[in-house]
């Protein structure tokens, strides 16, 4: 779900769950010119925290760790990468409703940096 509304906002989705021994990547995806790492997140409507909330500085340190795998992996120079989560909120007898958050939050936020 999240996948087909980041494609509907003009994201091309690269990846899905991209997983090395240092954790996983939801969604890689590129948007214009930025790779974007994605974080889903899904809470039922009537959740105490926001999804958000559970991208905690320790799971943004793996997702980091794991995309600068990810970026290793690549043929080419990397172009700049932006890290987001996408809520997905859903009730009973609803459509789920999704949430972008773009720069959800950066490098310094979590306290690293990109290693070569």
């Amino acid at each position: 779900m999240a996948a087909r509304y980041l494609q509907r906002a003009g994201v091309k989705i690269l990846a899905r769950n991209y997983r090395t021994r240092t954790g996983e990547i939801d969604l890689v995806g590129r948007d214009r010119s930025k790779l974007v790492m994605i974080e889903v997140k899904t809470r039922h409507h009537l959740a105490r925290n926001k999804p958000e909330d559970a991208v905690t500085r320790e799971k943004q340190r793996r997702i980091i760790t794991t995309a600068n795998r990810y970026l290793r992996e690549l043929s080419c120079r990397p172009p700049p990468v932006r890290f987001d989560i996408v809520e997905v909120i859903f009730a009973p007898k609803q459509i789920p409703r999704c949430r972008w958050i773009r720069h959800a939050f950066t490098l310094n936020e979590a306290g690293v940096e990109w290693s070569r």
